[in-house]
């Protein structure tokens, strides 16, 4: 068990290139530094830091980045609670749990190399069916936080249905998925800005979706120049 052990951890710290390293380095850094200057509370560190190493990991396609989504849900779930974000509580508790397991026991059968998943792109007839599901579950899901008194029901209905996308996609290992992620990125950081104009609300949570929409941005580049590598590979064979 323990030489298992070691074996996956050595995979999952194989494949990183210097500069990768380094990012991590300046994400966690930026984040726990900002958060210290503002005497955010220590739950918001660590849902910040955990939120900021799921996505690092997760677009290195790399299966620990679950381990961090776990403990990230958990503490992202209840300070959203505190804020009256009930969409995101609902979002991270009652289906973000769910699908970090669900990830894990999916991306573990599709390991290529180094311990990194085999990346997939969706056709284009998929790709128009999720955007018209996703708009008509965000206009279903917004009538009914505004009736819970949701404190931002139309943000908060956005970027909960979106993130349910994200994150059906994530776990297919598509590419498409951080397209998806960089617009709840966006809605993210517009509302814990006014949570945090409002109200105080976590700044460390608010960095978080700040590093996630850069990384975002850098994922869905990386991960389309892999599956083409990966065609081209396939074609010339």
């Amino acid at each position: 068990m323990i030489n298992k052990f070691k074996q996956w951890l050595k995979g999952e710290c194989s494949g990183w290139k210097i500069p990768e390293v380094l990012w991590i380095c300046f994400c966690v850094t930026a984040t726990v530094w900002l958060s210290l200057l503002l005497k955010d509370s220590f739950i918001g560190i660590l849902a910040a830091i955990t939120g900021v190493l799921y996505t690092l990991f997760a677009g290195k396609g790399k299966i620990s980045c679950y381990f961090f989504g776990i403990v990230n849900v958990l503490f992202y779930g209840w300070i959203s609670f505190t804020q009256q974000l009930y969409g995101e509580v609902m979002l991270n508790w009652g289906w973000y749990l769910p699908m970090m397991f669900a990830g894990w026991f999916t991306w573990k059968k599709n390991l290529g190399q180094e311990q990194i998943i085999r990346k997939t792109t969706l056709p284009l007839k998929s790709k128009l069916l999720y955007f018209l599901c996703s708009l008509a579950g965000i206009v279903v899901y917004a009538l009914i936080l505004q009736k819970m008194e949701d404190s931002q029901p139309w943000v908060d209905s956005a970027t909960t249905i979106l993130s349910i996308t994200a994150m059906i996609l994530t776990v297919k290992r598509c590419s498409d998925q951080w397209l998806i992620w960089t617009v709840v990125n966006l809605l993210s950081i517009w509302m814990w800005y006014k949570a945090y104009q409002l109200t105080g609300g976590s700044v460390a949570v608010l960095a978080m979706w700040i590093l996630a929409l850069v990384n975002g941005i850098i994922f869905y580049i990386q991960w389309n120049r892999d599956i083409k590598k990966c065609q081209k590979k396939a074609i010339s064979q």
